[in-house]
């Protein structure tokens, strides 16, 4: 089942691309509903790496764990602002996600978040779970790139 959840920014591509490259803002993006924490403990790299798996921990507000969840990014395209990342846990033993963006007007991108989920059973509550959790990823976006701009 595919979800696809699409929204404008205030940023240049340019602007958008060092920030999305950080691990750190995925941590931000997704908190407080699920939270990443590398599995063998130490700390996320500084910049995500075509090809290396991310072994991590996934916890829903904090507390509930959700068990192992792997990120494996299969595409980063600088060129065509594309990130493709082949995923996995749990719950849901495909979770592919493509990130793409693109500038739309002089200090506006338009950005899309397509989820490409397999979870058996499960599909459609994952689904419908990843339509509300991308919109609250997207709206995090938007506190991230002010609070970047801002220099925090």
């Amino acid at each position: 089942m595919l979800a696809r959840i699409d929204r404008h920014f205030d940023c240049s591509a340019e602007v958008f691309w060092e920030q999305i490259m950080q691990p750190r803002s995925l941590v931000f993006v997704a908190a407080p509903l699920l939270v990443f924490v590398p599995a063998e403990g130490g700390t996320l790299p500084a910049r995500w790496e075509e090809g290396v798996p991310y072994e991590l921990r996934l916890y829903f507000l904090h507390v509930l764990p959700l068990g192992r969840h792997t990120i494996r990014l299969v595409r980063i395209d600088p060129a065509t602002h594309t990130i493709q990342s082949e995923e996995s846990g749990q719950l849901a033993r495909v979770w592919n996600h493509r990130i793409h963006f693109e500038d739309v007007a002089p200090g506006r991108v338009h950005y899309v978040d397509e989820i490409e989920i397999r979870a058996g059973v499960l599909t459609p509550f994952i689904w419908l779970f990843a339509q509300l959790f991308y919109r609250h990823r997207q709206r995090r976006w938007v506190q991230w790139l002010r609070r970047e701009a801002a220099g925090a």
